[in-house]
């Protein structure tokens, strides 16, 4: 048997080897701690080079397309305009006239059947701001308007806008105004014009459209 003064000593030297075991453990925990932090910032790091790598890419594929555009249009010359196919002049159409939209007896309005044309007299879908204006012209030297009807809005000249086998045109419908009513004779100046968004050009023209008057009620 040992003298209980040398268990006692060593149980002081079992203490110290617990510690050092704990402290060992905790000396792990915290290197495997550091290790997923590093980790966790190189695959962040990895991550953000991959997305950078992708809008390189993406700006590089941009400029490339913008600069053949470039070049398509130096090659063109300076005269490019003239090698597009734009609007040169406007027409009526053969159904533009008087319009009933009511149903009763005589015409509300009139119905304008506009045909931008290229330089080869060809009917083109030309993007442009219309206009249209009708004129009472019984009175000589003094024409009344009877309305002016303006359309600039590119997503309502698409409707407007109607291709087909012979009716490739713009349609405008131009009530009388409420101001002015319907004119005094059954025939109505009809004056248009049309600025293209292309070339900047002004094109018009002028017609005059027999139109129906309400009967008399007397």
């Amino acid at each position: 048997m040992f003298p209980i003064r040398n268990a006692r000593s060593w149980w002081s030297l079992a203490i110290p080897a617990h510690v050092v075991l704990v402290a060992g453990l905790a000396g792990c925990d915290g290197q495997t701690g550091v290790l997923t932090s590093v980790q966790q910032e190189r695959d962040a790091l990895q991550q953000e080079n991959a997305g950078l790598k992708r809008e390189i890419l993406a700006r590089d594929t941009k400029v490339a397309e913008m600069q053949a555009q470039v070049d398509t249009l130096m090659n063109l010359g300076p005269n490019r305009l003239d090698a597009l196919f734009s609007a040169e002049r406007i027409k009526f159409a053969k159904l533009t006239g008087g319009a009933d939209y009511d149903g009763l007896p005589g015409d509300d309005g009139v119905t304008v059947y506009l045909q931008p044309l290229d330089a080869d007299g060809d009917v083109l879908k030309a993007a442009g701001e219309i206009i249209v204006e009708l004129l009472d012209t019984s009175v000589p030297g003094s024409p009344r308007s009877l309305g002016r009807y303006v359309h600039n809005d590119p997503a309502q000249l698409r409707k407007l806008w109607h291709g087909g086998f012979l009716t490739d045109h713009y349609t405008v419908k131009c009530p009388w105004s409420p101001d002015s009513g319907p004119p005094s004779a059954g025939e109505v100046l009809v004056q248009a014009t049309f600025y293209d968004y292309l070339t900047g050009k002004r094109l018009t023209a002028a017609e005059l459209v027999k139109v129906e008057l309400p009967a008399d009620p007397q």
